[in-house]
Formats: C-alpha cells, sequence, structure tokens
C-alpha cells in the first residue's frame, strides 16, 4: 500500500474549500466533501496508479477527481509514496504554474 502525503497547498486547498462550502452551503455540505477527500486518499493508498496521467503537467503527475474538485498528485511508484499537491475546482484551468511550489 502507498502511503499519502498532503502538501502544504493541498491543505491550505482544503480549508479554503471546507471554509467556503461551510459559509455558502453549511456544515454538512462541507463535511460531506471532506469526507470524499479522504476516501479518495484512502483508495489512492490501494490504487495509486488509478488517476489519468497528466506528463503536460510534470512527471508522475495524475489527477483523480471528487466531483466538482479535481485532486492533482503525483505518484512515483518506486517510492510507493502518493503526494496530494492541489486541489482545484474542475473549472479551474489548471497549469505547471499553479503546481510550482506545491512538494
Amino acid at each position: 500500500m502507498a502511503r499519502v502525503v498532503v502538501s502544504l497547498l493541498a491543505q491550505a486547498d482544503t480549508a479554503a474549500i471546507v471554509n467556503d462550502l461551510t459559509s455558502k452551503a453549511g456544515h454538512n455540505v462541507a463535511a460531506k466533501y471532506a469526507a470524499s477527500f479522504e476516501a479518495l486518499y484512502e483508495r489512492l493508498t490501494v490504487h495509486p496508479n488509478s488517476g489519468a496521467p497528466r506528463p503536460a503537467f510534470g512527471r508522475h503527475i495524475r489527477i483523480a477527481i471528487a466531483l466538482p474538485y479535481v485532486v492533482i498528485y503525483r505518484h512515483v511508484a518506486d517510492e510507493d509514496v502518493v503526494a496530494i499537491v492541489r486541489i482545484v475546482h474542475g473549472s479551474r484551468r489548471i497549469t505547471r504554474r499553479l503546481l510550482r511550489g506545491a512538494s
């Protein structure tokens, strides 16, 4: 099983998403999304290559979906670590610049 590590940027993304959802839709909705991120991380421990590869964003970069959010992660098979890089809304334009500074 792979180990999941959440970057500081992804932690900040999660906090912003949960805070925004709490203020706009209530605690129950925000908790549902937080739980969907956790369920996705659990899946990635068992199936780290299940996300779609995105080589245009960098080597070993993949994406997974927690609708309507896109979880961007890095998985190097030899290291058996899934590094959650960013979490963004699916309507956002994803670029290499967005991923800069994430580790």
